[in-house]
């Protein structure tokens, strides 16, 4: 379910919480959050210069096409 960003910020809820969606007469509805969502471990990424040639990124975990993909759906 889409909902407008205008509701989604007065609600405060953000992407990815679980919500509950109850009507509420006169063609309302109510927006009830039921958990926060837990907070994902960051990962550790950095740049590594490689002499003579170019800057090369190192993370600590595995980047395939499919997680790529996704991320720079995800991006502005």
């Amino acid at each position: 379910m889409v909902i407008p960003a205008q509701a989604r910020k007065a609600a405060r809820i953000d992407r990815g919480d679980v919500v509950s969606v109850e009507p509420d007469g006169d063609g309302r509805i109510l927006l009830v959050r039921l958990q926060k969502p837990r907070r994902r471990a960051r990962s550790k990424a950095r740049i590594v210069r490689r002499e003579g040639t170019y800057a090369v990124g190192s993370a600590d975990r595995t980047l395939t096409s499919e997680l790529v993909r996704s991320l720079l759906a995800e991006f502005p």
